[in-house]
């Protein structure tokens, strides 16, 4: 998984890379990955913004052919990023004015355009979601891997890695959306329907 930190005006990454054959990432959404002692994931990581950090996670597992599975786990943020996840991955995105935004999710900024359309619907085809929400139990995280890695062994399938360009993102690139988000709260106040 790779999410973003913010540090003053520098972003710091929040994941760790596995065994690259596997077919399991495992988002720990705001709870420490670096508290979670497992094993035989592909990425296992924080995943904190339900946009840039959405679409970074996306990015990374498209990368790697062989992960079939998102494990979401941990405790869900302010965010709510796992939510943010399982809309996308039901509903897929809605042109909102200029900008893409999840369908049905309540997350504040839920907005998906540093990644082209495309990389969503191949996301939401390729990758399984596995919900986990709130748990962070080590042991119940951890046979929930070693069942989907049997099971992809049972049922192997072959896909092309996908190489997506994200743009360099820094602590200023939220401040677009935080733009959208009080333009939709105002037409909303106004009742004028937010497409």
């Amino acid at each position: 998984m790779r999410d973003m930190i913010p540090v003053g005006d520098k972003i710091i990454n929040a994941y760790k890379l596995g065994d690259a054959s596997s077919p399991v990432a495992v988002a720990t959404l705001a709870s420490d990955y670096e508290k979670f002692d497992l094993r035989g994931y592909a990425i296992l990581g924080s995943c904190q913004t339900e946009n840039f950090g959405v679409q970074l996670a996306i990015a990374n597992m498209l990368k790697n052919p062989n992960i079939r599975y998102l494990i979401l786990c941990g405790r869900e943020s302010e965010h709510l990023v796992g939510h943010a996840f399982k809309m996308l991955h039901e509903n897929g995105v809605a042109q909102s004015g200029p900008y893409r935004r999840i369908i049905g999710c309540r997350s504040p900024l839920p907005f998906i355009d540093e990644i082209p359309l495309w990389a969503v619907h191949e996301y939401r085809e390729r990758i399984s979601l596995i919900d986990m929400i709130g748990v962070e139990d080590v042991a119940l995280i951890q046979a929930r891997i070693d069942s989907l890695i049997s099971e992809a062994k049972a049922s192997p399938c072959q896909r092309e890695a996908i190489d997506i360009d994200m743009p360099p993102i820094d602590s200023m690139s939220w401040r677009k959306y935080f733009y959208v988000e009080e333009s939709r709260r105002k037409k909303m106040l106004a009742g004028v329907d937010w497409k």
